[in-house]
């Protein structure tokens, strides 16, 4: 198979060619390229031998593209605008500003795309990219690549500032549709285990389940019977706001469905684990202006505004 070089003709030759074909103008073709009109003839004479066929017919001082002219000139100005766009996207992703940020699903659907939404409607004058990874495994949110993380009780990290982002706290959430046909009555925690509740599949042992949360609230967890189960958050949520049973949200993470009143809070008990959710920023990394601003309004944005259901 033949290469490029072989089946083009000189790239100069073309360049010049959509200056000429687009201007009809041998002079101004001249003067946008800075060359000579002289050259601008010869490399379209240079062209049309190549090919074998004339480009444009003179009229005059005046020139139109042939018949072959214009089918080529579609192309060969098509091509050429294909070429410079390529080359602007990678100058751009050059001088445009990338921060990558980690989380787990939760963190990333509920949290994280609300407060970089925020982000870039108070600083929408900064070109900044932000690319967000998502894993489950705290190990993967940590590699090389990472600027800002955030993590559930990652434990302490050689070269990663850590600062608190905020308290874990469970209580039970349902939807409104779910609380008018099954409300809850009664005034110890213990009453939920006569709902039908929704858990998830614990990937990490320090994650919080109904188990654990009634067990912190000195409920015998004996009668305990999970309706549905869930391998991850997300599915577990949804289910919840489609009316499935009671689950347990972590505030924070679903402010924005009790505020959209898609989820309500049940009743006030509540367990405040005593672990916590942190921000961490990669310091064996180059530390940007606009990595150290993301990196503050993370650690200062705030979407709480819990609503009960009645």
């Amino acid at each position: 198979m033949k290469s490029l070089r072989h089946r083009l003709p000189a790239l100069k030759s073309l360049m010049v060619f959509e200056a000429a074909g687009r201007t009809l103008n041998f002079t101004r073709a001249a003067q946008e390229l800075h060359v000579s009109q002289a050259a601008i003839s010869k490399q379209i004479k240079y062209l049309e031998e190549y090919l074998g066929f004339p480009l444009f017919e003179r009229h005059g001082r005046r020139v139109t593209l042939s018949s072959r002219g214009e089918q080529l000139y579609a192309k060969v100005g098509a091509s050429l605008y294909y070429l410079a766009d390529a080359v602007d996207e990678q100058v751009a992703s050059v001088t445009t500003t990338s921060i990558t940020v980690s989380a787990n699903t939760a963190v990333s659907h509920y949290w994280l795309s609300h407060a970089i939404n925020g982000f870039h409607r108070a600083y929408g004058n900064r070109v900044l990219n932000i690319r967000v990874i998502t894993s489950d495994n705290t190990q993967d949110l940590f590699s090389d690549e990472v600027n800002i993380a955030i993590a559930y009780e990652p434990g302490e990290r050689t070269g990663w500032k850590m600062k608190t982002l905020f308290t874990e706290e469970m209580f039970p959430v349902a939807s409104p549709e779910y609380l008018k046909a099954f409300p809850f009555i009664g005034d110890s925690p213990a009453e939920f285990l006569n709902h039908r509740l929704l858990d998830f599949d614990r990937i990490e042992p320090n994650w919080i389940n109904w188990k654990v949360w009634f067990e912190a609230l000195s409920v015998d967890t004996e009668g305990l019977s999970i309706s549905s189960r869930f391998n991850n958050y997300i599915m577990l949520i949804d289910a919840a706001k489609r009316g499935q049973g009671i689950t347990l949200g972590t505030r924070h993470l679903i402010d924005s469905k009790l505020q959209d009143g898609q989820l309500c809070r049940v009743s006030d008990f509540s367990v405040l684990s005593g672990r916590n959710y942190w921000l961490v920023l990669n310091e064996t990394k180059s530390i940007t202006e606009d990595c150290q601003l993301l990196f503050d309004w993370l650690e200062n944005y705030d979407a709480s505004s819990l609503h009960h259901c009645v």
